[in-house]
């Protein structure tokens, strides 16, 4: 058992508060200084007596409400002893009180707390990580959310995935991918402060929720726990992860918004090089569009048609061609480079098309099917690039 008042990294209050219930169950007093010094800095306005009491009954009320409650409970401890002869404890004393004194709640969960607490986690926490799981992920982004713009405050969301974790399964088995999730939770959650929230949302995704924090913060909250995941070493070699951040109110207005245009910054990480951290952008261009001279055929049912790109990114490519192609036509094509022969299969459609001279045209297509397999590919492609152009892969 614990028995320092301090909270472990990345601890949920609901585990906090149980600990030290069991170091004290029939102190009150010690139950609120011990609380009020570890959220002091993670409760707004000092709402100390409402958390206590909805983590203990799951009722929301007003802190000015819960200090009446709070001093009520205790007068009525004081009576249940002197009838009783013998100290009666602080649960039993809360239990009388909204049961028979105020009766709030029906069957408090605080006559079974432990059990209860047991029971919420196998609905809350994801049993082989014992983060929260994305169920929980997705009631605390709304709180969150809520919270931040109630009291104008900053709010960031990291979504990081475990690069090539297919590969690792496919490789090591997935007995050793269970480990490896397990190790990079470890890791995650010894980099949070006790305010932050750590979820596993699917597979190797996690997400992580940082209230009170912008942009900027985020960014090197983020480098830390991907330096940290780095450690975790599989065959010499280190475990590497990428993610996405987005931040209120700089990048995003709703909560509606946060997880997609996170998701869309993982989604940049992963496919410009992996092993970094991205955040959101709105930029129609960004650094993630490089020069490409790849061998481009399209491929149609009665002829081959071979152009060279000119540029390509992550969602699409843009080629100088003889052929009067219609826009919003889709074509099935292979990208051929030349130096790593590495072959991607594509389906794209052109969205863009300038006539730049006699029977030539510049054309823009987005990809519209892309494989796991073959965003690997563009990813080496992108990465490769930046090799020869001496750019180093970080944060963008």
């Amino acid at each position: 058992m614990l028995k320092s008042n301090q909270s472990m990294p990345g601890e949920r209050l609901e585990d906090t508060m149980m600990r030290i219930l069991e170091e004290n169950p029939n102190h009150p007093e010690v139950l609120v200084s011990k609380f009020k010094e570890i959220t002091t800095q993670s409760l707004p306005d000092g709402q100390i007596y409402s958390a206590i009491l909805k983590v203990l009954t799951s009722v929301e009320i007003s802190e000015t409400e819960s200090v009446s409650i709070w001093k009520e409970v205790l007068e009525n401890k004081t009576k249940l002893s002197q009838c009783m002869k013998r100290d009666v404890g602080f649960s039993v004393a809360l239990v009388d009180y909204f049961t028979n004194i105020n009766p709030k709640i029906k069957n408090p969960k605080i006559i079974e707390i432990q059990l209860f607490s047991e029971t919420e986690k196998l609905i809350l926490v994801d049993e082989l990580t014992r983060l929260y799981n994305r169920r929980h992920f997705e009631k605390a982004l709304v709180r969150e959310f809520k919270q931040s713009t109630r009291y104008n405050q900053n709010l960031s969301l990291l979504i990081i995935d475990i690069d090539d974790f297919k590969k690792i399964n496919d490789t090591y088995g997935h007995t050793m991918g269970d480990e490896i999730l397990i190790k990079v939770a470890k890791q995650i959650t010894s980099c949070l402060r006790m305010e932050d929230t750590a979820c596993r949302i699917g597979g190797e995704e996690f997400a992580i929720i940082f209230p009170q924090t912008n942009e900027e913060q985020a960014k090197i909250a983020s480098e830390k726990l991907l330096d940290a995941c780095r450690t975790i070493k599989l065959s010499g070699k280190s475990v590497t992860l990428s993610g996405g951040i987005v931040s209120y109110p700089e990048k995003v207005k709703t909560c509606e918004e946060m997880y997609d245009l996170a998701d869309r910054a993982l989604y940049t990480a992963k496919y410009s090089g992996k092993n970094q951290i991205v955040a959101y952008t709105d930029e129609k261009r960004s650094s993630l569009r490089f020069d490409a001279n790849l061998e481009l055929l399209f491929i149609l049912p009665d002829k081959t048609l071979r152009t060279i790109s000119k540029n390509i990114s992550i969602t699409g490519i843009a080629f100088d061609t003889e052929d009067d192609i219609t826009l919003n036509e889709s074509f099935d094509v292979k990208l051929r480079e030349s130096e790593s022969h590495q072959e991607i299969n594509a389906k794209i459609k052109v969205i863009r098309k300038e006539e730049i001279g006699l029977h030539k045209y510049h054309m823009g297509a987005e990809f519209l099917e892309l494989s796991n397999e073959d965003q690997n590919k563009l990813s080496d492609l992108y990465s490769l690039h930046r090799y020869k152009s001496n750019i180093p892969t970080g944060v963008v």
